[in-house]
């Protein structure tokens, strides 16, 4: 189809390719030869069919005898029936899976972090607590929060608690 002119529509372009690759139809003689040998086939019963018939006394009743490729094996029947399952299994939750999380998401980019700058100025002596997020950097003056002598008045509670719990006795 190359050489001709392209074909927009879906179907049309179906029919063409039907047409250039249309396998040759049988002839009569074929078909005859073909349903003779079906209907032989049908004539001739196989023995476990007549039993059957014969124990059932009904003619009507037409019962296929076992494979024999069931008989021998079962276990490999039966893994393949097992195989079959699974795989069907397996195909929906693959679906199953692909559909929830979105196959066509692409993974996300990983983004530059932001980070703020600025300009701090801390005094002598001043007890600064320094902040920063993406926008901005924030400046916190404790000093205020200090006991005397510039020293955090928590810490002093915890070294007083700290030495309640193991009492240290001095002698010489």
């Amino acid at each position: 189809m190359r050489g001709d002119v392209e074909i927009r529509d879906p179907a049309d372009r179906l029919d063409a390719l039907w047409e250039a690759t249309r396998p040759v139809e049988p002839s009569a003689q074929a078909w005859d030869r073909v349903w003779a040998s079906v209907a032989d086939d049908l004539d001739r019963l196989p023995a476990s069919t007549a039993q059957v018939v014969a124990a059932t006394g009904r003619e009507g009743l037409f019962v296929h005898p076992p494979s024999p490729i069931l008989a021998r094996r079962p276990l490999a029947v039966g893994a393949a029936a097992a195989a079959v399952v699974l795989a069907q299994a397996a195909a929906i939750l693959l679906a199953v899976g692909l559909s929830w999380y979105g196959a066509d998401r692409e993974p996300a980019a990983p983004s530059q972090p932001q980070v703020a700058t600025g300009e701090v100025r801390i005094e002598e002596g001043q007890f600064v607590l320094i902040r920063s997020n993406a926008d901005t950097v924030q400046a916190i003056d404790l000093s205020a929060q200090l006991g005397t002598g510039g020293v955090d008045a928590w810490y002093l509670v915890y070294n007083l608690l700290e030495s309640m719990t193991n009492p240290l006795a001095m002698s010489e």
